[in-house]
């Protein structure tokens, strides 16, 4: 996750709130591609998650109004993302697989073709490890390893404690560590 000024993110929301269009694409532009892996991640869907992606903007748009102050601006559009990405799961209970498309993430310079099967195989490992855990776990995980939020950050983002959120983490963390002692692949906490 892009870090940027807080003060900065309020200026913008700001002129979301009176109208201007640009605060929002701005907001955007900074934030979209963290929500999108986000929500990716947790949907397992490439396409319903830039569908929920853009859906968190609109909603930005709408209720920008609503934004209390209590979180930072980051928090609150992971809030919005969580939440969308929650109902959409609930709205489209298809099947208990999912399609697990990876993000497209660049080849490292000079990595050759080997290396990038392996590399490849191993993010759909992962991928399908998260997708056996709890939405509640896979969110607090996702957020604390992949986009580095802090722990109060996440209980913020999430609306539980800062103690749930270690719990979340260490089970999710125990759940991958189990799954994969089973031979299926190898689990670093980096990962």
């Amino acid at each position: 996750m892009e870090m940027t000024s807080g003060s900065d993110d309020l200026t913008l929301l700001e002129r979301v709130r009176r109208g201007d269009t640009g605060g929002a694409a701005e907001l955007f532009e900074r934030y979209a591609p963290s929500l999108l892996r986000f929500a990716d991640r947790m949907l397992s869907d490439r396409a319903t998650a830039e569908e929920v992606t853009q859906e968190v903007f609109v909603k930005v748009i709408s209720r920008a109004h609503q934004y209390d102050g209590r979180a930072g601006v980051a928090s609150w559009l992971f809030a919005i993302a969580a939440n969308a990405c929650r109902d959409r799961r609930r709205r489209d209970r298809r099947a208990a697989v999912v399609p697990l498309e990876a993000v497209a993430e660049p080849r490292a310079h000079g990595e050759g073709i080997e290396a990038s099967l392996v590399s490849s195989e191993r993010r759909r490992a992962v991928r399908e490890a998260l997708a056996r855990l709890s939405e509640e776990q896979r969110e607090a995980l996702v957020l604390a390893r992949y986009h580095g939020m802090p722990y109060a950050e996440i209980a913020e983002t999430l609306g539980i404690s800062v103690g749930a959120v270690k719990t979340r983490i260490f089970r999710a963390v125990e759940t991958l560590k189990a799954h994969f002692a089973e031979g299926e692949g190898t689990w670093t906490a980096a990962t």
